[in-house]
């Protein structure tokens, strides 16, 4: 610790949603995938990741074709009908999605139903929260 940092109580053990963009989007640049849609729920953070997803795309000069914002409210639909039509509508087979743990695995659950985690769909989960289980979802 250098000595400005020895009073800190600041300490990060994962990586922030800034970082694992800023890796997702070499990804893409490496792959050519430049087409994608932002799929979030209300967890804490999302307007943020939306913002920088915006600045990391028109600070870029790759030709991002950004497709757009869905975000979801995951209650009142206790059987995913609407969650799977939302889904539906997204163009991008390429998505980058934020939100909590247990959301995705819902998320996931009604993508699976609805034909949209199988092959040709590539889906980037980003947070700071999706850790800590030995049990990982389908």
């Amino acid at each position: 610790l250098s000595p400005q940092e020895k009073g800190s109580t600041f300490l990060q053990l994962g990586s922030s949603t800034e970082q694992q963009l800023q890796v997702i989007f070499e990804v893409l640049e490496e792959y050519d995938w430049t087409a994608f849609a932002v799929v979030t729920t209300l967890f804490p953070g999302y307007e943020d990741f939306v913002d920088y997803v915006e600045v990391l795309t028109d600070s870029s000069f790759i030709g991002w074709e950004h497709r757009g914002v869905l975000t979801l409210n995951l209650t009142d639909d206790p059987e995913g009908t609407r969650l799977r039509r939302q889904l539906r509508e997204v163009s991008a087979q390429i998505r980058l999605l934020y939100c909590s743990r247990e959301e995705a695995e819902a998320i996931f659950r009604a993508a699976r139903d609805a034909g949209l985690a199988g092959p040709g769909y590539i889906w980037f989960v980003v947070g700071t929260n999706l850790g800590g289980s030995d049990q990982l979802p389908e």
